[in-house]
């Protein structure tokens, strides 16, 4: 038996860099536990193949790119991986998820930077290139029909290619490091795709999925149901919703779900302008059992005797029979519902939105003439299950998918027990234990979860605060706008599923008219927020605008401090000649009559064949060079010698092959090499942003807008998240709110400066700071004018949590904080000298309330 292979440290930082979900984060730790097992410790020698059953809404596409990144991280890297999808509609939505530029792309944050190999690519000399680096992480993104026939789509992959000297199916069964990710595993489970599994001989299979066939059980490795992601407020709450009395017409089932959409519409834009927020527009998804039924709810939606007009031009018909110029309309405008311009409201729709439809702003799914049963499908409640705004609200309306039922309130509510044991009610993960004698085995733990997907009538919804974190669990996490959330990572096989927070219930079975009224009640409310404006007796405070370039920028060798790469692409150089450096002899003869040149692979080994003498010192100095030649590095003694280092790590790693290995291919090493240290850099420098030498001096004067509670005072005052605190004597804004108890302190001790001029709480986009190459932009807390000896100085103060303060991004935002400091204070049209602040939750408790010591210890 061998030794269990797995690497907490590296999944800690991919967990970070793409800002993991706790449930997420443990879907790859099992996975990977699974396959060492699998592999290192049973010594098995066939494909591992399993499921992670995760429900929709929570994250599966950042799983596959987090096994991506943690296998083409590892000391011995992984670089093929296939992605396929059951269809053309989530093969394209797989490639924007990966392709730069693409809003809703996770390429930003992907270190492994693959190569992305579609139908449409996989036959051009650049993939060619690509496939023949072996430093190079490649990402395959095909349907499955394109791999599992050698007929019809499939065709092209089978045929031979002149490129290839193979066609590009059986290349793919030639890689010994093929790692294959199945979107939606329970579309095409069969015979033909467990033959092209056989056929493929992968490394690893994982299929993705929120509802596996029961065939499959036994494969599931991960599972996390829709009830835990409920209680966990990493989805909508669902809320069932029908009628007491007998009504059934079409006009008024469509009128009672238009209304829920109207106050909910209501809540988001005034929750989106108190926050600045793009626009998000609620939609409702009409289900209609056939094309004839959709078109009759489009025409009595579509007209102005219904509800006065208010939803013509705003109803989107999508069935399978569409064709030509209106199918294509249709696609488009679906694809882009989710645009705050888009002029949609309702989908009608006739069993086209099951998967690769992904969008977060449906908030009514509509039954009509469908049993509840059929509608209360994990797939299609997951069509309304994303959160719009990436976390918790905290505004019930807004956390919440109303499901309008065909069925009466009673037999609704009496169906609620049978309901709930459709789903399944428990989650798996694999965990390490550690045995007497010291040896470390992987164990599956099965935890009940005790949460309902359709909660208790007549309870309030979640309002657990922190975005959803359960005491002792790393299976939740907080959201944000992509989906993701920051998670907190625990130490390998010490967590489990706890049970739900607290008090949680969810709001259930509700009558349309208890309903109808709550939601009216709660758009009303939106309507009484108060404005704060700059109060007129305090000094005004003025920010320098300054306008960011998003670019790659001149960088240092000495920025790298992590050798790792490096090293691995020595071992992987040397690792097989045969595979990766071929050598070609050049074979001539005589016939008696003309000279015959024809060439001929060397099947000798490398160190046999190699013809040159060349020492060591001269090859190393050759890498050397090249590494200084890579784009952005300065030509300076001290990137020099931050190079020889670089290139020490390099052939040590090499072994004793290098001196050889180097005089044969020192061209094509220096190659990899200076590829390898590009994309390197450019992971270490993340914030690579330069400024234009226009600078704007704009006064902050936005007006506020809340719907907060407000108190009298704030310094004896408990913080809560729902308090705007008044009482302030230095306050650009006669109130303030927090969103942790740190800022709260915080602004304590700045209000009681003695030096302190003015200051204000900063919202989105008032002194917005780009930290990418990639334009991504955060805020700072606070903003503080003071006043020292005749001298204006002007902070930028941001608070964190303590466990953050080290971290790779809260680093790198310091890092561009500072860089607008120094940019703006360059400026001849600036006259207040600029500093930047950050503080952690020890430094704001060490403080006492006060600014002098809050700026001594923060950094």
């Amino acid at each position: 038996m061998g030794v269990l292979q797995f690497q907490p440290e590296l999944l800690d930082q991919v967990a970070h860099r793409l800002t993991l979900r706790g449930p997420n984060r443990k879907a790859i730790e099992s996975v990977l536990l699974r396959t060492s097992d699998h592999y290192d410790v049973q010594e098995k020698t066939e494909p591992y193949e399993c499921i992670v059953d995760s429900a929709t809404g929570v994250g599966k596409t950042y799983v596959m790119a987090g096994l991506m990144e943690y296998l083409a991280g590892a000391e011995t890297p992984a670089r093929n991986f296939l992605l396929l999808a059951p269809g053309r509609t989530i093969r394209d939505k797989s490639v924007l998820n990966f392709t730069a530029g693409n809003p809703k792309s996770l390429r930003r944050m992907l270190r492994s930077d693959p190569y992305v190999i579609t139908a449409d690519n996989f036959n051009t000399p650049a993939t060619r290139t690509a496939i023949d680096d072996p430093t190079i992480t490649k990402l395959y993104i095909f349907t499955v029909q394109a791999l599992t026939s050698a007929t019809g789509e499939g065709r092209a992959t089978h045929v031979p290619l002149e490129n290839l000297g193979t066609s590009f199916y059986d290349y793919l069964a030639q890689l010994d490091d093929l790692v294959i990710l199945a979107d939606e595993h329970h579309c095409y489970r069969g015979p033909a795709f467990s033959r092209t599994i056989r056929d493929l001989k992968p490394q690893l299979v994982v299929g993705m999925t929120a509802t596996p066939v029961r065939a499959d059980e036994s494969l599931v490795a991960f599972r996390y149901p829709l009830a835990a992601a409920i209680a966990d407020r990493l989805v909508k709450t669902p809320v069932m919703v029908a009628r007491r009395d007998d009504r059934s017409d079409i006009e008024t089932k469509l009128l009672d779900g238009v209304n829920l959409l109207r106050y909910k519409g209501q809540a988001a834009d005034a929750h989106c302008d108190e926050n600045d927020l793009p626009r998000v527009n609620p939609v409702m998804l009409v289900i209609a059992q056939s094309i004839d039924e959709a078109e009759e709810f489009r025409n009595v939606l579509d007209t102005a005797s219904f509800d006065g007009g208010s939803w013509i031009g705003k109803t989107l018909l999508i069935h399978s029979k569409l064709t030509g110029d209106a199918k294509e309309k249709a696609l488009a405008d679906l694809q882009a519902v989710e645009d705050p311009d888009s002029p949609i409201r309702i989908i009608i729709s006739v069993g086209m939105l099951k998967e690769g439809w992904d969008v977060k702003n449906v908030y009514v799914i509509a039954s009509m003439r469908a049993s509840v049963s059929e509608v209360m499908t994990e797939q299609t409640l997951g069509r309304g299950m994303r959160l719009p705004f990436g976390e918790y609200t905290n505004i019930e309306i807004l956390d919440t998918l109303e499901i309008l039922a065909h069925e009466k309130y009673g037999e609704l509510l009496a169906k609620r027990k049978v309901l709930n044991e459709a789903f399944i009610d428990y989650g798996t993960y694999a965990e390490v234990r550690r045995l007497a004698d010291g040896s470390s085995v992987v164990r599956q733990k099965t935890v009940e979860s005790d949460a309902d997907v359709i909660g208790l009538p007549g309870g309030d919804a979640p309002t657990t605060t922190g975005g959803g974190n359960r005491p002792g669990s790393n299976l939740a996490g907080t959201g944000d706008g992509d989906g993701q959330g920051t998670e907190e990572a625990s130490p390998s096989g010490t967590s489990a599923m706890p049970p739900s927070p607290a008090g949680f219930s969810t709001p259930g079975v509700v009558d349309v008219e208890t309903r109808t009224r709550e939601a009216a009640e709660a758009a009303s409310s939106t309507s009484g927020a108060i404005q704060y404006d700059p109060l007129p007796d305090r000094d005004p405070i003025l920010i320098p605008r300054l306008i960011s370039v998003p670019q790659f920028v001149a960088v240092s060798l000495n920025d790298i401090t992590d050798y790792g790469p490096f090293e691995r692409l020595g071992r992987t150089l040397t690792a097989d000649y045969s595979d990766e450096l071929k050598r070609t002899k050049i074979v001539a003869s005589h016939d008696g009559r003309k000279v015959i040149v024809d060439t001929e692979t060397a099947t000798d080994t490398v160190v046999s064949a190699l013809p040159l003498d060349i020492p060591l010192s001269v090859t190393q100095n050759s890498l050397v060079q090249r590494v200084m030649s890579v784009k952005g590095v300065p030509n300076r003694q001290l990137e020099v010698g931050a190079a020889q280092r670089i290139v020490d790590h390099l052939i040590r790693a090499m072994g004793e092959k290098a001196t050889e290995h180097l005089a044969a291919f020192v061209d094509r090493c220096g190659q990899r090499l200076a590829t390898e240290v590009s994309r390197t850099l450019r992971a270490t420098t993340q914030a690579q942003v330069s400024y234009t030498d226009d600078v704007e001096i704009l006064a902050l004067s936005k007006t506020r807008v809340a719907r907060k509670r407000q108190v009298a005072g704030h310094a004896d005052g408990a913080f809560s998240k729902a308090i705007a605190f008044n009482g302030w004597i230095r306050n650009l804004y006669s109130h303030a709110w927090f969103d942790t108890e740190p800022e709260f302190k915080a602004a304590n001790a700045i209000d009681s400066g003695k030096n302190v001029t003015v200051w204000a709480r900063l919202h989105i986009n008032d002194v917005p700071i780009t930290w990418t190459s990639e334009g991504r932009n955060y805020n700072p807390d606070f903003v503080v004018i003071e006043e020292v000896d005749g001298q204006r100085i002007g902070w930028l103060v941001e608070t964190k949590a303590d466990k953050d303060m080290t971290s790779e991004e809260v680093v790198a935002k310091r890092r561009a904080a500072r860089r607008w400091a120094n940019t703006a204070n360059s400026s001849p049209d600036v006259d207040i000298t600029w500093k930047y602040l950050l503080v952690g939750e020890q430094d704001v408790e060490d403080a006492q309330g006060s600014w002098e010591f809050l700026k001594g210890f923060g950094q």
